[in-house]
């Protein structure tokens, strides 16, 4: 009996384990080959040992022909598994403009290109209505889906673009709430609650027998307005600016500039309540607010946030004429940009808060300087992955998801009355020039001279993005579809 033979035991001990190594072998062979195919690692077809990447890019519309390097390859919203590399990728579609681009691909990393758009080779507008005079001022709903037309003093039409066929509603600001013995000279549109429900209006009106001109700040109900407010008059001031806070409509920040405060109030308890002195300058958005105020040194000012009612210098900076201040959360992150004219730069931070938090002592390390001559302008991208100044058609964008800076400079000038880019998107910029509105990526590529536009009106766009409307010069309400036939 074998297993009664000690030689015989030994033997099949041991062929025994071997049978364990040769299965952990393999084990930790198929983990590693596993592991590095996850890194993108693989062969080519002379058996070297390559790094692949996967891409991924999308198309509006979709179902768009995908290009690399000239070669067709896959349709868009498709994971494409390229070498690590640079290349050239296209986006086709029969009836629109190619969208092009350079691409770089790192071993075991994804990109994505979610942004692509479209633009019909041939535009074909219709005129929604004609006005006699020019509209003193328009706006549209941050749902995209009400339009907001002035076209008397006291008058005004609203579209509703969700409709197949938008037409105007009459619109009246009930004048019983404008201040006694005025005449309204002009609106500025201000702010919409997230509701899409209110909105702020700045009248500029003059008194009645003289020359004498005066500001005041309406709180309108476009489902009712007769229920309209005030709010100058309810809150006993006249601020410099007034900003809902949060979105709703019936809580605000108020920036007095003359005396140099913020200031609290709802239309609850409409007293307004102090906030912050000394302010130069203020931006905030939701919980978060940054400010400019003096420092100890005459030619110097500190940057500061607010939260809890404690302040937190972010950075001290030379005093300016103007401030870039801004505000924007993407991906769970806050990035905050200050700058003035006077720098030639933005500073862009992360997080600021929670680094001082950490370091009490230090201030926070900018993530990104934007460099440009004397800016005048900041903002971010409607999704807030993109902080962008310019200086008269010349831009520095910061991209939050990438980590990475861009400069481009459009090609041909504003026309008169264009003071800076619109966003169009998340991705997209819009401007008004040589007559037209031009549309170009955060970055200047894939320019697109589109229809005529009222040089230093906006453009609005529907919800889908699948309609484009403009004022004209000669004050023409028109839409565009963005889609070919074929696709609508």
């Amino acid at each position: 009996m074998d297993f009664l033979d000690p030689e015989k035991q030994k033997a099949h001990s041991r062929r025994l384990l071997l049978g364990y190594v040769l299965i952990g072998l393999v084990v930790l062979l198929g983990t590693t080959i596993l592991l590095y195919l996850s890194y993108g690692f693989g062969l080519d077809k002379n058996g070297n040992v390559i790094q692949n990447g996967l891409v991924f890019l999308s198309s509006h519309p979709e179902g768009a022909d995908i290009y690399i390097n000239g070669q067709r390859n896959e349709k868009t919203n498709t994971r494409i598994t390229l070498p690590a590399g640079s290349y050239t990728a296209e986006i086709r579609r029969t009836g629109y403009d190619n969208w092009k681009r350079a691409i770089t691909v790192e071993g075991g990393s994804v990109e994505r290109f979610d942004y692509p758009f479209l633009w019909p080779s041939q535009l074909t507008t219709s005129t929604l209505k004609q006005y006699t005079e020019a509209p003193g001022m328009t706006s549209q709903s941050q749902d995209r889906r009400w339009l907001l037309v002035n076209i008397t003093a006291d008058q005004f039409d609203i579209y509703d673009l969700d409709a197949d066929k938008p037409v105007s509603k009459q619109f009246i600001i009930p004048s019983d709430i404008y201040a006694a013995g005025t005449t309204t000279k002009g609106w500025e549109a201000v702010e919409w609650d997230e509701a899409n429900r209110y909105f702020i209006l700045k009248r500029t009106f003059a008194k009645a027998g003289s020359d004498q001109a005066g500001t005041e700040y309406l709180l309108i109900n476009r489902e009712t307005p007769a229920e309209s407010v005030n709010l100058t008059l309810t809150l006993g001031i006249n601020p410099t600016t007034i900003t809902m806070r949060d979105g709703n409509y019936d809580q605000y920040y108020l920036f007095d500039q003359n005396a140099h405060q913020v200031l609290t109030a709802t239309l609850k308890k409409p007293t307004p309540q102090s906030l912050l002195k000394d302010v130069l300058a203020f931006k905030s958005d939701k919980d978060q607010l940054i400010y400019v105020t003096p420092d100890k040194a005459a030619d110097k000012v500190q940057v500061k946030m607010l939260e809890d009612e404690k302040t937190y210098t972010v950075r001290t900076a030379p005093a300016s004429d103007n401030y870039l201040l801004g505000l924007s959360k993407f991906a769970g992150n806050w990035l905050v940009t200050a700058g003035s004219p006077s720098e030639n730069k933005v500073y862009v931070y992360k997080n600021p808060l929670a680094q001082l938090k950490d370091k009490e002592q230090a201030l926070p390390v900018p993530i990104q300087i934007l460099k440009i001559d004397k800016p005048q302008y900041l903002s971010f991208s409607l999704t807030g992955r993109y902080a962008m100044v310019e200086n008269n058609g010349k831009f520095a964008v910061y991209d939050a998801q990438r980590d990475k800076g861009y400069a481009h400079e459009m090609k041909t000038p504003y026309d008169a009355g264009q003071q800076h880019i619109v966003w169009m998107d998340g991705f997209r910029m819009t401007a008004s020039s040589n007559g037209k509105l031009t549309a170009f990526d955060y970055d200047g590529a894939n320019a697109k001279s589109l229809v005529p536009i009222k040089s230093g009106t906006a453009p609005f766009f529907d919800h889908t993005y699948g309609n484009l409307y403009t004022l004209t010069p000669q004050n023409a309400l028109t839409a565009t579809p963005l889609l070919t036939p074929a696709d609508q």
